[in-house]
């Protein structure tokens, strides 16, 4: 993971918890911190910048996933981010809340969504690849492939990378079966 640093406060920080803007053929990076109070002052909100620490917890298999946490905010509504860091970036989930609402209220109610997605399992081993399970559900999230040449998505099922191909071996079993695809915001809970 790359750092910036932040053009306001010279803060050194991760590339993810912040934001590049780009004015007058001029591009800056603001820390979310920075970005933040600039947005709130702008809109006249009253709100306290919180910095959680990073939250360490595991899945159905025993494997620890780490998150780090980022706010930002968008006109009177912000959206609290967790972002799984470390050797599998995977996972992420965000919630959207009023601007000012408690931070500990919506980070309350994120730990809540990771502990719940963490809890559940829609795909598991099966030789070299995966199978989908029993539940025949599966949920996760469209992500980009940067080895992908066909410029094709890469989808995060279950914290781990999973190629189309990949999906496409895992339905075959299902030929002749109906299926319901359905795309929604990361910030909703399906």
């Amino acid at each position: 993971m790359s750092n910036e640093t932040c053009s306001a406060c010279a803060t050194p920080v991760a590339s993810y918890d912040g934001v590049f803007l780009s004015a007058e053929g001029r591009t800056r990076f603001l820390c979310s911190r920075c970005y933040n109070e600039t947005i709130a002052e702008y809109l006249g909100l009253h709100y306290a910048h919180v910095a959680f620490d990073p939250v360490t917890l595991e899945d159905l298999d025993g494997i620890p996933h780490t998150f780090e946490f980022r706010t930002h905010i968008f006109s009177d509504q912000l959206s609290l981010e967790a972002l799984e860091t470390g050797p599998e970036e995977g996972y992420a989930f965000s919630v959207i809340a009023d601007a000012e609402q408690d931070l500990f209220v919506t980070f309350q109610g994120l730990f809540e969504r990771i502990r719940r997605e963490l809890g559940r399992r829609h795909i598991e081993r099966e030789g070299a690849g995966y199978r989908i399970t029993d539940a025949a559900v599966v949920r996760g999230q469209i992500t980009s492939d940067p080895d992908s040449l066909e410029r094709m998505p890469l989808l995060i099922i279950d914290g781990k990378p999973v190629t189309w191909e990949e999906l496409g071996r895992m339905v075959s079993p299902y030929e002749g079966f109906r299926f319901k695809l359905e795309i929604f915001d990361r910030s909703d809970e399906r």
